[in-house]
């Protein structure tokens, strides 16, 4: 399913909804307006919404859904597609088959869809799935306090949110992704969720983790590798 809505607020409010009536989709995506022109033209991939849609859609959701027999996944379908309407949707598509995977192929390469089209960093941090709205609220302010592009896609079902930050001017960009960190923090998530802190967020990391668990962590990594042998220079020195 396909879901087209005027504002990204109306998906993120909509997320809850839906795990609340119990129906436990496949697959609970949401993708604003950018990178999904992004990832289409990315993979030349034309989904067949009329134009009059997509010129007024800010945000989708990508909803599969998967049951043991058709007539309940056509029941569980009508009562998605009637909960949706409801809550501002502009329309429900469901999807071919074909196209529905195509689609979900097409998100999987948003990361290297956005950089193809300049993006300059890449975040993924998540929130608790309740705090999912005000992050979104909060991530366009910070775009706009530092005249960025800030385009977003992710697991709405889970909480982990994906960035695409345009954003080349160094010191700016460094800012931002300072606001973002600190921001998902603050909702009690994390600063990644799947991509992991590595090298490239071990500052900030360092900066907005409890220290406490940090200490911990340290413990634990010297009684396993009491000589600094194993992965020497990264995040627990």
């Amino acid at each position: 399913m396909l879901v087209p809505f005027h504002t990204l607020t109306q998906v993120t409010a909509a997320v809850p909804r839906i795990l609340d009536r119990g129906v436990g989709p496949l697959i609970l995506e949401y993708i604003d307006l950018l990178t999904m022109s992004v990832v289409t033209e990315f993979v030349g991939l034309d989904l067949g919404i009329p134009e009059e849609i997509r010129s007024t859609a800010l945000a989708y959701l990508v909803v599969v859904l998967e049951q043991r027999t058709a007539e309940r996944l056509n029941e569980d379908v009508e009562e998605l597609a009637e909960l949706l309407s409801a809550l501002g949707a502009i329309d429900v598509y469901v999807l071919p088959a074909a196209a529905g995977e195509r689609l979900i192929e097409a998100r999987e390469k948003a990361f290297w869809a956005a950089k193809a089209n300049g993006a300059n960093d890449i975040v993924d941090i998540v929130v608790p799935r309740a705090s999912v709205p005000v992050f979104m609220e909060r991530v366009a302010k910070i775009a706009d306090e530092n005249i960025s592009w800030i385009a977003g896609c992710g697991h709405a079902g889970d909480g982990n949110v994906h960035l695409s930050v345009f954003q080349p001017d160094d010191e700016l960009r460094y800012k931002v992704l300072s606001e973002l960190f600190a921001l998902g923090m603050e909702l009690g998530g994390a600063i990644s969720g799947e991509h992991g802190i590595g090298t490239a967020k071990r500052r900030w990391y360092l900066e907005l983790e409890d220290p406490n668990k940090l200490a911990l962590m340290r413990r634990i990594k010297n009684a396993f590798d009491p000589n600094g042998v194993l992965n020497p220079g990264t995040l627990l020195t």
